[in-house]
């Protein structure tokens, strides 16, 4: 009489086998797959020990895009299927197949839950390179009278230096006052130097330089240092004009930024103002 046997299984592997008539010594036939945990779409490579025929399958509740074919010899079989791409993560789908054994026919059982396949990072933005410049300064004050003073708020992600040759400390003592923010607050000499300049460095960012027009009798420019390309364009002064008081009051020298009417010296950024006349002179 021939005898018929079920195999149920648990997980991804897992088989128990049940007879109708008195116990069988032959060893259990069962079934796995991997890899485990698998996603919709993956391809599951499946092993069935204990049949002498390959498995057959019947049923596989739509788990594979195709019925995966063994191949191998007794007892030993391998395929690989294809799962369904379209497999709903966190389900369970149960694929059964039938194989011969010595004395009758099996039934194997693989229970199988797909997960949920990992999402793509999104990237990072990525912040444009910061480039120090004029627009990163500003001063409480441009202009420069003995004994005056002024407040340099500069913005850098790193660090700030400020020097000059017309204050009584430099460098200036400068405070992060916030995210990126910076402040140095300078006092004139009671002397001044002509040019006077002072000097803002944002710590491996470059830096920029200011300076009074040092009226040295050619037009009231300062010429720029060999190989300086001076930048075209129209004069714009803006209102960046920082005074420079002579003693006797009878003329004044303005300090500016970039843009407010002068030439930039190669590596510093050195702006160069013209010469005005004050109003009033005698």
């Amino acid at each position: 009489m021939r005898k018929t046997f079920a195999l149920a299984g648990a997980g991804a592997a897992a088989a128990a086998l049940a007879f109708a008539a008195p116990a069988y010594a032959a060893a259990q036939p069962s079934i796995s797959a991997t890899p485990n945990p698998f996603y919709p779409g993956d391809t599951l490579t499946l092993t069935a020990t204990g049949c002498t025929t390959a498995p057959q399958l019947q049923s596989d509740s739509g788990l594979f895009a195709a019925p995966p074919a063994f191949a191998g010899q007794p007892t030993t079989w391998t395929a690989k299927g294809k799962t369904r791409s379209g497999l709903t993560p966190g389900k369970t789908y149960v694929a059964k197949w039938t194989c011969e054994i010595e004395g009758g026919t099996a039934t194997l059982s693989l229970t199988t839950t797909p997960g949920k396949r990992p999402g793509t990072p999104k990237p990072t933005p990525t912040r444009p390179a910061f480039s120090f410049g004029y627009d990163d300064v500003q001063l409480s004050s441009r202009r420069v009278v003995p004994g005056g003073s002024t407040t340099f708020t500069v913005t850098c992600p790193t660090a700030v230096t400020i020097t000059g040759n017309g204050f009584t400390q430099s460098p200036l003592t400068v405070t992060k006052v916030g995210e990126n923010t910076w402040r140095g607050t300078g006092t004139f000499k009671q002397t001044l130097p002509n040019p006077t300049t002072a000097t803002v460095i944002c710590k491996d960012h470059g830096a920029v330089k200011y300076t009074t027009d040092p009226g040295d009798g050619n037009g009231g420019d300062m010429k720029p240092k060999p190989g300086t390309r001076i930048p075209t364009g129209p004069i714009n002064t803006g209102d960046g004009t920082l005074y420079l008081e002579q003693r006797g009051g009878d003329s004044a020298m303005p300090l500016m930024a970039a843009g407010a009417g002068a030439a930039l010296a190669a590596g510093l950024g050195v702006v160069v103002l013209r010469r005005r006349t004050a109003r009033g002179r005698s």
